[in-house]
């Protein structure tokens, strides 16, 4: 139920309702304003501590104020009430006092520990209703660990934390609640998603579905490859896997059933493609965000290294649609639900100047993603309010309510990445991520095809059932050190761990993107996750790639790069057609193997050894033997079943 129409069945809730939304604005304008260094201009003073522990205390209090607004019982609604006033003013107090708090955190002082527990309190009565019961466990086993982790046996055995000296390095120290994680929801995070709602309600995704139709509706399969273009652009703004599902599947997933696809395949084109939005540049998804500010380089270089593998993903996935169109005989979208290319372009071309603004201020301006958002918003704004999109202009009234709108959902992010400060808080004071480091390496025997198994393995099942930023920053802290250890990259190892924490997403048994899917095509949810799984292979083998082959992460000449991006587009071609059957025509199983083989052979790095350039060159020129070998037949197979 939207809180729109939760006010209008319930209007005895308006105040109530009022006051999220109130708290949710306040979110966006302290994140806003941060950016934009208004602060500096009126001359005050702010450490970012202080930002973070009013924005997480806002974010807090929203969230009591939803659950009241929610709540059936009046004592809930009561005891939800006094939790959002005491988290208001213990937080804002922590926040305004900052200084002198941690002037007096060395002490341990009675008053201060109760603080602490009170936000910490308050934080995880947050977790569970925004962002699930996951989560919630991890964050309470890394708290038992930080607290008696003394009487572990053995490696895993840590130094003696009392209480009150956890409590308050978790709830105060800028290493734990109120660390990078924080700061880069509340100050970067925050803007773009602004941006995004901005970019939703003034038209764009509807010019971006236009566009993707435009471009793909009159070929085989037009209407899963509308969905993957559609996917891939909408995600890249939204940077949430079952958001974009939600968002886009609703138009897709019924117009690739109409087209022939089964429920489930339509489902996992959808799923598969909504996960992948958040490997395209420009946003990404939070995630992204946080990579940069924990390896310490520019964003710009995580949007360049994570291309290649973007465009890896998104093909493999396009060569998947149109191999099984092909096989199937599946028609294209009918040409009267095409909209003429030209009269999308003239309609929305327009937005297509923010997104120019935002790459202008990233790359040739290197100024900070968040300021860079703002300037793009700035510019959104202005030609929303002058050229409209199809008639409609925006309109200075629907301004307060799209901020409130971004602030509630960045709700969710607030709270998660405070959480992952949480956990960590309790492995720096603990230790165990040193000690879970070289306790990984010495399970692989230092030797990296096994320890990237093992990572690989690791950051899927814990990334199951937890969203997308608390799955990384899990991973980052406990794993990807583990790859640098032994020589991967840093960039690598950590868009390693990002890629694999993304898969699980539609990975089973808890494939978030793949159940969202599922039922909005009326499937199974496990037929939908194992169609997900075949139809996106090739992304469980490409982390693997860019850690062996620093050309898939733009480290190496433009020959490297184009060469390794070419032979491995060819070897999943190939993989991908014996999978399906289908090469120019239905294939026999003999056909299938070569087609696998020289696929292989094609995919495999050629800088892994020496000499491995050779197999690149034996899948190319099996790749042109089996192309000559296997012609097409006369006329299109008949659709037998019509079933993707």
């Amino acid at each position: 139920m939207s809180l729109e129409e939760s006010n209008v069945e319930a209007p005895h809730r308006g105040p109530l309702l009022w006051l999220e939304r109130l708290s949710g604005t306040l979110i966006v304008l302290l994140s806003i304003g941060y950016a934009g260094d208004l602060h500096r201009y009126l001359g005050v003073s702010i450490y970012d501590a202080q930002l973070l522990a009013a924005g997480l205390t806002l974010a807090l209090t929203t969230g009591f104020l939803a659950i009241a607004r929610t709540s059936v019982g009046s004592l809930l609604k009561v005891a939800s009430l006094l939790a959002a006033a005491v988290t208001l003013g213990v937080g804002f107090y922590l926040a305004i006092d900052y200084i002198n708090i941690t002037m007096e955190a060395p002490y341990l002082p009675f008053w201060l520990v109760a603080l602490s527990g009170v936000v910490l309190a308050a934080l995880m009565l947050n977790v569970v209703p925004s962002v699930g019961m996951g989560i919630f466990v991890v964050v309470l086993l890394f708290m038992a660990y930080g607290l008696f982790g003394h009487l572990m046996p053995g490696e895993f055995r840590s130094r003696e934390t009392m209480f009150s000296e956890l409590a308050i390095y978790l709830a105060t120290d800028a290493n734990g609640m109120l660390g990078q994680a924080l700061k880069v929801a509340v100050v970067i995070v925050v803007p773009y998603l602004l941006f995004g709602k901005l970019l939703s309600a003034c038209g764009a995704a509807n010019f971006f579905n236009d566009g993707a139709l435009a471009l793909m509706g009159r070929y085989r399969g037009g209407p899963a490859k509308v969905a993957v273009t559609a996917s891939s652009l909408f995600g890249s703004i939204s940077g949430n896997a079952v958001g974009n599902v939600v968002g886009t599947g609703v138009v897709t997933i019924p117009m690739m059933k109409r087209a022939g696809f089964s429920p489930a395949y339509a489902g996992a084109v959808e799923a598969t493609a909504s996960t992948g939005g958040q490997l395209v540049p420009p946003v990404m998804g939070a995630a992204a965000f946080i990579m940069a500010d924990m390896i310490q380089v520019d964003y710009v270089d995580i949007m360049l290294a994570a291309l290649p593998a973007a465009i890896l993903y998104y093909v493999a996935i396009f060569i998947n649609v149109d191999l099984r169109a092909g096989k199937r005989n599946l028609l294209a979208v009918p040409a009267d639900a095409i909209p003429s290319g030209w009269g999308a372009l003239k309609a929305g071309w327009h937005f297509i100047i923010p997104f120019a603004v935002l790459f202008y201020a990233l790359f040739e301006l290197n100024m900070r993603p968040e300021r860079a958002a703002v300037l793009a918003t700035i510019v959104l704004l202005v030609v929303s309010f002058v050229m409209g999109y199809k008639g409609q202009r925006m309109k200075a009234r629907d301004i307060l309510p799209l901020i409130a709108d971004t602030g509630r959902s960045a709700l969710d992010l607030i709270i998660v990445c405070a959480a992952a400060g949480i956990i960590i808080g309790v492995l720096n004071i603990s230790g165990l991520a040193f000690n879970l480091t070289m306790n990984i390496v010495a399970a692989a025997g230092s030797n990296v095809i096994v320890l990237a198994v093992i990572t690989a393995l690791i950051s899927v099942v814990l990334g199951m059932g937890m969203p997308t930023v608390g799955v990384y920053i899990l991973l980052a802290t406990l794993v990807a050190p583990a790859l640098v250890e032994v020589g991967v990259p840093v960039i690598a190892a950590h868009l390693f761990v990002f890629y694999f924490g993304l898969l699980s997403m539609v990975t089973p048994p808890v494939a978030l993107a793949s159940f969202a899917a599922a039922n909005i095509a009326g499937a199974s949810s496990w037929a939908t996750s194992i169609e997900s799984m075949k139809l996106a292979w090739p992304a469980y083998i490409v982390p693997f790639l860019f850690i062996f082959t620093p050309a898939l992460i733009f480290d190496g000449t433009w020959l490297e790069v184009i060469w390794t991006l070419a032979t491995a587009i060819l070897g999943i071609y190939m993989v991908t057609a014996g999978i399906v059957g289908f090469f120019r025509r239905s294939v026999t199983l003999a056909e299938r193997g070569m087609l696998v083989v020289a696929g292989i052979l094609a995919l495999l790095p050629a800088s892994i050894l020496p000499g491995f350039i050779w197999t690149d060159v034996v899948g190319v020129i099996g790749f042109g033997i089996l192309w000559a070998m296997i012609r097409p037949v006369a006329q299109a197979e008949p659709a037998e079943a019509r079933a993707g």
